[in-house]
């Protein structure tokens, strides 16, 4: 069993540092913003001007995960789909626009995927297994298997998480590159697994990838086959492309709630952990992630109660 210690999601939902963020979600509609913590509470101020909204967000939710928990990480694994854009593009523009042979390279340096990871590692002074996944809108699934492989491994403390942020140039490849209807956000979910119950609520029972999904009903009935449920039994399915109102019990799209960015269903899986609260004769969640065509995560949630 990986079992989830502690979860924290910074969005445009009032959700951080929040011990039941169902008290406050509410679906996004037209224009909204980014719900920003009080970043100097956890970045030094001399650091913080240098960071873009993707940094910020990881470094202040993984630091925020460290804080009530007991022991170090000894992994790190993050997925990000499209890594720091805003730092992308000012790298890009500045190579387009600047004449000369002398370019900083501060941009170029904060511009790639790993940097997210990287500096999470830096700032808790942390040298243990670090990882970057990049897979589009199954990055976090993939960053999430890794982190359960860590614990297989015999890891006790693991940070798994993901973000991804909005630049406005996004809304030039709408309906090209990225078919979508939600508007584009920002957002950052981090979570702490465990071999080791505690006091956790829930727990990550299975997740699975595909990359050539044809058939999604029938694949979301062969992983819960393979993990000894079935539809009937799940009481809760957040999903983002596939329709279920007709196979669930209780049927909710996460992307209402998070708006379209590619790592959102890890917010999908904080949804699905403080559910678990409200709810207490509820044992099962089923996250579907179907935010891209052809592609498939699939996670199973449980009560720690059931499955113990």
């Amino acid at each position: 069993m990986y079992f989830i210690q502690h979860i924290e999601s910074i969005t445009h939902q009032d959700s951080f540092q929040k011990e039941n963020i169902w008290n406050e979600l509410k679906p996004l509609a037209g224009e909204n913003e980014l719900i920003s913590p009080d970043y100097k509470n956890y970045i030094p101020v001399a650091a913080l001007r240098r960071l873009s909204t993707i940094l910020r967000m990881g470094i202040t939710a993984a630091k925020a995960c460290q804080e009530k928990v007991p022991a170090e990480f000894d992994a790190i694994s993050v997925g990000t789909a499209l890594g720091c854009l805003t730092d992308t593009e000012k790298f890009l523009v500045t190579i387009n626009t600047v004449s000369g042979d002398v370019l900083s390279p501060t941009a170029f340096i904060q511009s790639t995927h790993n940097t997210i990871a990287g500096q999470i590692s830096l700032d808790l002074k942390n040298h243990a297994y670090n990882m970057t996944h990049t897979q589009n809108a199954l990055s976090f699934e993939v960053a999430l298997k890794d982190g359960l492989l860590c614990i297989d491994e015999g890891k006790h403390s693991v940070l798994v998480g993901a973000a991804d942020e909005a630049i406005p140039f996004l809304e030039r490849l709408r309906g090209s590159l990225i078919e979508t209807t939600y508007p584009f956000t920002s957002g950052a979910t981090f979570m702490v697994l465990s071999g080791e119950k505690g006091n956790s609520i829930a727990s990550i029972r299975a997740c699975n990838v595909s990359f050539s999904d044809k058939h999604t009903e029938t694949q979301v009935e062969q992983f819960l086959e393979a993990n000894h449920c079935s539809l009937q039994d799940v009481d809760l399915i957040l999903e983002a492309g596939f329709d279920f109102k007709s196979k669930a019990k209780n049927h909710i799209s996460f992307p209402e709630y998070t708006g379209f960015y590619q790592s959102a269903s890890a917010f999908a899986v904080h949804m699905a952990n403080d559910w678990l609260i409200n709810h207490v004769n509820d044992s099962r969640i089923l996250i579907v992630n179907n935010l891209e065509l052809n592609k498939l995560g699939l996670t199973l949630i449980s009560r720690n109660e059931v499955e113990a």
